[in-house]
């Protein structure tokens, strides 16, 4: 870290003077205000690659040939916030599913206000309309925001407002968004401001939550890349935001009038008022008061190609071909007054236009372990470091020369063998598969809005968005699965003036998308009744072979048919008032949700080979070390696991949302700002149209089980609600900030807040695993036994006497879980530079927990189904909110303000946090190990990141007018000048892993692939030469649990330096034409970036690297304004 740090130094001073991958299957699901989203972009990224995907009809997805490592999952949704987390390895294991909430776009947080007005423009931004607010700006007549109270302190009251209690009319806040405001979190950060316009930075984006540094600036449109972040309460701004359509970050710069002090920043205030108004009137090249009212536009392109990116590192040490690929965005915006005679008169009405287009390709680049031609022959003798013996499950004896004989290999397995690919990399043990192609992509999107005073005292705006997509998802073995979808959004907003210092406003939004997936195989050959599978559904859409996981095996997957209509309705009212020194804000939102779905979650069934059936075994019934493989289960056709959901692949959805809050911004005194504020939330449990849900009805302790559907009366518990959990109506959040100055003429801020947010996103992942379940579907997860083993021909049939097949359960007593926030920080001036030390906690409560009630204890895996407590049932899922977390952190940041063209922050967080909860706010699926020891689970949590470091700089050119050299114009100063440098470095110490195994030495009782641990031998987790010392850590005895806790392991840190260099050009000297350039990098010094170990002990790769982030790659950006 020492070596690293020194060289950000050199990186940093330089910028201101001028296949070992373990390959796995990862699935998750996105949702929206407790609904799965169909339709949705997922984009994964990880060691340079990405991997993209498109959800279906229950927001659900699945990427294949993933290599380990921490991911960073992004989530795109026309008509959404956008959203990105970084996702654990752990987070990953065996099916694990994730739950990403996308929040949409609100058109009001504060009715009426300037912060509302704020907001509205980070929103637009998003989805391209940089312009649009750009003029709305330069044009608009009638203020949107009464007059503040006459305060000199006003700018202080707005940072107490920004950083805490403007959440409150924000809707349900997802845990991790929360944690993601603070040090060390992968979520959200706060709500960003628009983008920029021409060459003006964008502006900063709105004071984060509680606790957290601003958001990041707006998405760059057609006006520019994405400006700094506020300041806020908490740290400085985050880094501009990406370009239209995922172009590169713009370098955050300094923060904005939070880190000053109140002299400078009203000083700057009018510097900015005045510059906004020129360039409103200049900005796209207009210099005459004449042409202020015309139309004014603007044309950006971005261009990739792969030509000029860095190739892949290569972890196998084998030279790696760089894919050819190539990605063109672009777009043209149109905006200004809009004058049709009597109807639209001039300076009434105003009106913006864009289209925005998107066409090229993505790279996929799956890695995988593929059986050779003679371990597809049954000959197991060349295994590399990873040698077993294969014994025969009839005879109990090894195999004769470890040679299983041709005439024992299944007939179903033999023809499953035509649908795996050979090795492409040789002939080796690791890695030895690699499939490369493209992706293409295809995206259109037009959104219209229209702006019209009605009044002196009446506005009206109208926005209406329009978008298509085209794209594939390509699968780890070459299959494509063709997926189609387009969108519609309309929002109608309504403000009036009753008097200066009151204003209504009220708005009503339609939200409509539409997603239909078809798989590779549907309505193809029927792989599955050719080859006699048994119980697999009939339908020819579901047509194909089923799943086929391997624990040292690439995968044999397929995606899902899917058709989806999900349809939104909003509707908002807020009033805002100012009397003497307080501002008063009120108000209420409801939504309606409606989700109509035909699917069949998992028809073809998935099958799990572990090599258990192969394995010997001693007296008690445990696998003998070093022996068994999961390829000769699978060539003798005994599977260990078995899973299916199909029937019934209709469901109609519904959900209703209610919100309301009130706050006071109370400037006490001249130096003091109080913020008081009250939120409540309902969101009631989503209902099907025709009660098709269904659930477990539990005795206590989990004795005895029955199945109830909705209004039903069960044996247990009584009458099932019509959603399956009963209402939580009890959702109350209080928050409170203070801002105070304690020397009126010293330049000291002492900032204090707490705040309580709920998360009802967890309320999402329920009714999608509630109708796909008896008895309305067929639904089961067996494991197999030494009296009933389960066979290739019929693995979905399970035992005559388990007589329940439901895989998931729900606590009828679910409420959202809930996180309270504290913060305390203290801020100096101190000749241009601005120090800021702070500290930051976080408590969570009723974190989701996923258990499994129905776990065998530990023995023989051949005996597990057997020993279940409820033996008539299978083992299920049960999703109970019982967890908790803590979080603290100190922070200290450093501003220098802009001097001689030169500005930079710097900001250091030392953190940690620990949890207990296998999902925090239901964005993870890992089962608890040992369902009669959750206390047990409590580690590190999976984003903690205990030291952190980003720096931002920039430097603009010293020539010029503006500049301090050669301020004289000429030739010479006209090449020189409008140059500006931008630099970004980011260092953190790295997440913590977990040490697990898998296949046949982990506990099979649990029904759960991926929670078992290792056992701790007590050693040193750091000695050694490795990343890790493996021996550490070993395979856990079979008669308990692995004792090992969980993240243990340190993982591995990161170091990245990105850039981007360019500059504007005038086109002619009176012209309204205005050429910008810019060269975007991102890793500029090629770094290697380690982002993954192997951590399985009982795998191939144990601790060795799996995974390498990101090599250096280019982007050109060319934006014209006319």
């Amino acid at each position: 870290m020492k070596a690293i740090f020194n060289l950000s130094m050199v990186a940093l001073w330089g910028l201101l003077a001028t296949g070992l991958e373990a390959q796995t299957a990862w699935s998750g699901r996105v949702v929206s205000g407790g609904a799965g989203v169909p339709g949705a972009e997922v984009t994964v990224r990880l060691g340079g690659q990405s991997w993209t995907t498109v959800t279906d009809d229950e927001g659900g997805f699945s990427l294949n040939g993933l290599p380990a490592g921490p991911l960073r999952a992004e989530v795109r949704l026309f008509g959404f916030q956008p959203l990105a987390r970084e996702v654990k390895e752990e987070e990953r294991a065996g099916k694990a599913e994730l739950a990403l909430t996308l929040r949409p776009y609100r058109a009001a947080m504060r009715p009426g206000s300037g912060q509302a007005a704020q907001v509205q423009n980070g929103q637009a931004a998003e989805n391209g309309e940089t312009v649009e607010t750009q003029v709305a700006r330069a044009l608009a007549q009638v203020p949107s925001a009464p007059p503040a109270a006459e305060s000199g302190e006003s700018s202080e009251a707005f940072l107490v407002q920004g950083s805490m209690s403007r959440g409150l009319q924000e809707p349900e806040r997802p845990m991790m968004m929360d944690f993601g405001m603070r040090p060390g979190g992968m979520g959200e950060g706060g709500i960003g401001g628009m983008g920029g316009g021409g060459g003006a930075p964008g502006f900063g984006g709105a004071a984060g939550g509680f606790g957290g540094g601003g958001g990041g600036g707006g998405r760059g449109g057609p006006g520019g890349p994405g400006g700094p972040g506020g300041g806020g309460m908490r740290g400085p701004g985050g880094p501009g935001g990406p370009g239209q359509f995922g172009g590169r970050p713009g370098m955050g710069g300094p923060p904005d009038m939070a880190s000053m002090s109140p002299e400078d920043r009203e000083k700057f205030r009018k510097e900015f008022e005045a510059r906004m108004r020129q360039r409103n009137t200049e900005g796209f090249g207009n210099r005459s008061r004449r042409t202020r009212d015309q139309i004014r536009g603007m044309a950006n392109l971005s261009l990739r190609n792969g030509l000029f990116d860095a190739s892949p590192y290569a972890l196998n040490g084998r030279s790696v071909e760089k894919p050819s690929y190539a990605q063109e965005r672009f777009g043209v915006s149109l905006g200004g007054p809009l004058s049709l005679g009597k109807l639209f008169k001039p300076n009434q009405s105003f009106f913006f236009i864009n289209y925005m287009g998107q066409r090229g390709s993505n790279v996929y680049n799956g890695y995988a372990l593929m059986p050779t031609e003679a371990m597809r022959a049954g000959d197991f003798n060349n295994l590399g470091t990873k040698s077993t013996t294969i014994y025969d499950p009839l005879s109990g004896a090894p195999f004769a020369g470890n040679v299983i004989p041709g005439a024992r290999i299944n007939s179903v397995s033999r023809g499953l063998l035509g649908y795996i690919p050979l090795p492409t990399e040789g002939t080796g043990t690791l890695q030895n598969y690699r499939y490369t192609t493209t992706v293409p992509q295809k995206t259109d999107t037009l959104s219209l809005r229209l702006n019209r005073t009605l009044t002196k005292k009446d506005r009206l705006a109208y926005d209406m968005s329009w978008q298509r997509r085209v794209s594939e998802n390509v699968q780890l073995y070459g299959w494509r699965d063709s997926s189609d979808g387009s969108g519609m959004n309309y929002n109608l907003n309504w403000s009036h003036t009753f008097a200066p210092r009151l204003i209504h406003n009220v708005h009503a939004r339609f939200n409509r998308n539409y997603n239909q997936t078809l798989p590779y195989f549907g309505f193809g050959a029927d792989v599955a009744g050719m080859l006699g599978i048994l119980g697999t559904s009939r339908d020819p859409a579901n047509y194909g072979p089923p799943n086929l996981n391997f624990t040292n095996y690439g995968d044999l997957t397929d995606g899902g048919r899917s058709r989806r209509v999900v349809n939104t309705f909003n509707f908002g009212d807020g009033w805002s008032v100012v009397r003497k020194q307080h501002t008063l804000t009120a108000g209420f939102e409801f939504n309606r949700t409606q989700q109509n779905t035909l699917a069949d979650a998992n028809a073809r069934g998935t099958l799990f080979w572990g090599g258990l059936a192969t394995s010997g075994m001693d007296a008690a019934g445990l696998p003998l070390a070093r022996t068994g493989n999961d390829l000769a289960d699978f060539l003798l056709g005994y599977p260990q696991q078995s899973s299916i959901r199909y029937g019934a692949p209709d469901s109609y959805l519904r959900q209703s949302q209610y919100g309301a809050f009130v706050q006071d911004e109370w400037r006490a005194r001249p130096n003091l700002t109080l913020n008081l504020g009250l939120r409540y939330d309902d969101w009631e449990p989503f209902q099907e149209k025709y009660g098709r849900l269904s659930n477990y009805d539990l005795a206590p302790g989990f004795a005895q089980a029955a199945i109830v559907t909705a209004g039903q009366t069960g044996p247990y518990g009584g009458v099932a609600p019509q959603g399956m959990v009963r209402p939580d109506r009890n959702n109350f959040s209080p928050r409170v900030a203070m801002s105070w100055k304690p020397r009126p003429k010293k330049k000291t801020i002492v900032r204090v807040g707490y705040g309580l947010f709920y998360d009802g996103s967890v309320f999402s992942r329920i009714p999608a695993r509630l109708i796909s379940q008896p008895p309305f579907a067929t639904s089961s997860t067996f494991n197999t036994t030494a009296s009933a083993p389960l066979l290739i021909t019929s693995p979905f049939v399970g035992p005559a006497d388990t007589t329940i097949k439901n895989t998931y359960a729900v606590n009828p007593e679910y409420h959202a879980p809930y996180a309270q926030t504290w913060n305390v920080s203290v801020q100096q001036d101190v000749k241009g530079f601005v120090f800021e030390f702070g500290y930051l906690g976080t408590k969570g409560t009723r974190l989701v927990i996923q258990r499994m009630p129905n776990q065998a204890p530990p023995g023989s895996p051949a005996t597990a189904e057997d020993r279940r407590p409820i033996p008539y049932a299978v083992g299920f899922t049960f999703d109970s909110p019982e967890g908790n977390s803590i979080f603290h952190a100190g922070q200290l940041r450093v501003v220098r303000r802009m001097r001689r063209g030169v500005a930079w922050s710097a900001l250091y967080t030392f953190s940690k946090s620990i949890d207990n909860a296998s999902s925090i706010g239901g964005t993870g699926n890992t089962v608890v190990q040992n369902d009669k020891d959750i206390r047990a689970e409590r580690g590190l949590s999976g984003f903690d990141r205990r030291h952190q470091l980003n720096f931002n700089g920039s430097l603009s050119s010293p020539f010029g007018p503006q500049g301090i050299w050669m301020k004289e114009r000429n030739k010479l100063t006209a090449v020189l000048k409008d140059w500006s440098l931008n630099g970004n470095i980011n260092m953190n110490s790295g997440g913590p892993l977990t040490a697990r195994v898998l296949g046949a030495v982990a506990d099979a009782g649990t029904g759960a692939t991926g929670s078992a641990r290792a056992d701790a031998t007590g050693l040193g987790v750091t000695s050694g030469s490795g990343y890790f010392n493996t021996l550490a850590f070993s395979i856990p005895p079979g008669n308990r649990f692995g004792n090992a806790g969980r993240n243990t392991i340190p993982g591995p840190g990161m170091f990245s330096l990105s850039a981007s260099f360019g500059r504007s050009w005038q086109i002619g000297e009176n012209s309204r034409r205005r050429l910008e350039g810019r060269v975007e990098t991102e890793n500029t010094l090629n770094h290697v970036n380690i982002t993954g170990y192997g951590t399985v002990v009982n795998a191939a790769n144990y601790g060795l690297a799996t995974s390498a982030g990101q090599m250096r790659s280019l982007q050109l950006v060319l934006r014209m304004r006319f």
